[in-house]
């Protein structure tokens, strides 16, 4: 397939250059949504210790347990709301520099000519790829048209959305069954 000729006032140069800097992006926005995910699952361990701790401790205050509970069942649910705010930001950040950088190489590429090779995939099927643009290589190697195998399937970006959204569901649960032995016990 013929790519359309570049853009006017594009130069080679001018190519690459938007190229890695949309490469670059796309990587300073994977390395914020690691930090973000490490920093946000720090707090939540620290928070289900001092749930641990208060549980070991203030059991025999009931009152005092609930209303604590329910409090750290909060930040809970605020940070697991917050975090996934920003995680879903970061990502779709990410993945708007990627399709930016992908567009450009089907309208002008970074690199001239075609390096075509074979990628061999986890089931054995083989790939032709075009390794002058990853970004392109990159959707064809994942496109749902090869047989990829099923953990190649799961998007990373949506797993790290749904570990905060998992979180705000655990310290809901843990809030209700907090206040249910409260009033049952």
């Amino acid at each position: 397939m013929a790519s359309p000729p570049p853009p006017s006032g594009l130069s080679l140069e001018d190519r690459r250059w938007l190229h890695d800097k949309y490469q670059g992006l796309a990587n300073e926005e994977g390395q914020l949504s690691g930090t973000r995910t490490t920093y946000f699952a720090t707090i939540a361990a620290v928070l289900f210790t001092s749930l641990i701790a208060l549980a070991a401790n203030l059991l025999s205050t009931p009152a005092v347990f609930v209303l604590l509970a329910s409090l750290l069942s909060g930040f809970g649910i605020l940070l697991g709301a917050v975090w996934a705010v920003l995680i879903h930001r970061t990502n779709d950040a990410r993945n708007m520099w990627r399709e930016a950088a992908r567009h450009l190489e089907e309208i002008a590429p970074p690199i001239e000519g075609r390096i075509p090779a074979p990628i061999t995939l986890r089931s054995g099927d083989t790939v032709e790829v075009d390794l002058t643009r990853p970004f392109l290589a990159h959707e064809e190697r994942f496109s749902p048209a090869n047989p990829i195998s099923l953990l190649d399937r799961v998007n990373p970006s949506r797993m790290t959305e749904i570990l905060p959204l998992t979180l705000i569901g655990v310290w809901a649960v843990t809030a209700a069954v907090v206040w249910v032995w409260f009033f049952v016990r």
